[in-house]
């Protein structure tokens, strides 16, 4: 299985996000994930929102804390420059955060900031 992340964004904002996500690339519905193709990229996506169930009483606690009632999105990716496309693209201009599943929960901010800092920068390491 190829890494994951979980896009979170207030509810009042996930269908604008959504949106973006469908038009970023070629997109096509599939019956697990629904698929996005961008340059030689492919990710999977589930907008389904019931990846919040996986989450730890305490995570959702600082989730709602910092954007009060949220959704989220599961996305695929095989890799650090074509997640980091992916997101300087669709997450302009809309607040809310990342589940990097690998032990951080950072808003969308921060990661296009790190990102432009270092375009090789790699939540997984």
């Amino acid at each position: 299985m190829r890494p994951t992340i979980v896009l979170l964004t207030p509810t009042s904002r996930s269908a604008e996000l959504i949106a973006r996500l469908r038009t970023s690339g070629s997109y096509q519905p599939g019956e697990i994930f629904d698929y996005l193709d961008r340059a030689t990229c492919r990710f999977g996506l589930d907008f389904s929102g019931d990846v919040i169930q996986e989450f730890e009483e305490e995570e959702i606690a600082q989730i709602q804390d910092a954007l009060g009632d949220f959704n989220g999105i599961v996305v695929e990716y095989s890799g650090v420059s074509c997640i980091r496309d992916l997101l300087d693209e669709v997450t302009e201009g809309i607040d809310g955060m990342i589940d990097t599943n690998f032990g951080e929960i950072l808003r969308f901010s921060e990661v296009r900031e790190r990102f432009a800092a270092d375009p090789s920068w790699d939540w997984r390491h």
